[in-house]
């Protein structure tokens, strides 16, 4: 008895030391990722500072985080996209959170599912068709995928946050942002890295289509 309790005791201790994500704990406590960005976290340039500052987002990063905050005048969602030499990272927060990465093929990348799971899904969106093997709050859903979001029934409809583990960045990581705004009488999806607009795949429909929550079957970054 008492080896196998050392043995359960071992296990619990390597499954703890081999999660490659910052504890939850650390976020700093400004940043409550509930769909409505602060003044806290907008003045706030001590534990986290300015990246990129924005018309209607902006990024901030720490030694251990990047947060995203969108503040568009019209409803939206939010998308990531974390671009590393061979991987792409596509975040998406909506009424559900997900996740799909894309593995480089020669020229190409290619995901490796055809369509995202929503592991987190919202239960005022949902209802009763929650994901059979998904994650029931965002603390789980960090803890499993290494970033956590708001989804759109918190918060303001014109607000979206997310948290990153920079674990999930390489040293040449390129971070793109998609949400959607309404400028000069139109209302559209944009794409943008930095301050500067951008595509992920040299496609507007595609980039539309995969902000939607829709997978191509290869991206070739432009």
């Amino acid at each position: 008895m008492k080896l196998i309790s050392a043995l359960l005791l071992l296990s619990s201790y390597l499954m703890i030391q081999e999660s490659p994500w910052k504890s939850i704990e650390s976020i700093p406590k400004k940043y409550q990722i509930d769909g409505s960005y602060s003044g806290l976290e907008m003045l706030d340039t001590l534990e986290m500072k300015p990246a990129v500052t924005d018309n209607r987002f902006v990024i901030k990063k720490s030694k251990d985080f990047t947060y995203i905050a969108i503040r568009s005048n019209t409803s939206t969602i939010l998308n990531a996209y974390i671009v590393n030499e061979n991987e792409i990272k596509v975040l998406h927060a909506s009424a559900a959170l997900g996740q799909v990465d894309f593995k480089k093929e020669g020229d190409a990348f290619i995901p490796t599912q055809s369509s995202f799971d929503w592991i987190y899904r919202d239960p005022t969106a949902w209802g009763d068709e929650l994901h059979p093997d998904g994650e029931q709050t965002l603390e789980g859903f960090y803890e499993r995928f290494g970033w956590m979001a708001s989804t759109w029934y918190m918060g303001s409809y014109r607000d979206f946050e997310m948290i990153i583990d920079n674990s999930h960045f390489e040293d040449n990581s390129r971070l793109l942002v998609s949400y959607t705004s309404m400028e000069n009488n139109e209302r559209s999806i944009r794409m943008k890295e930095g301050n500067n607009f951008a595509s992920l795949t040299g496609n507007y429909e595609t980039d539309v289509k995969l902000h939607n929550g829709n997978i191509p079957e290869s991206i070739n970054l432009r």
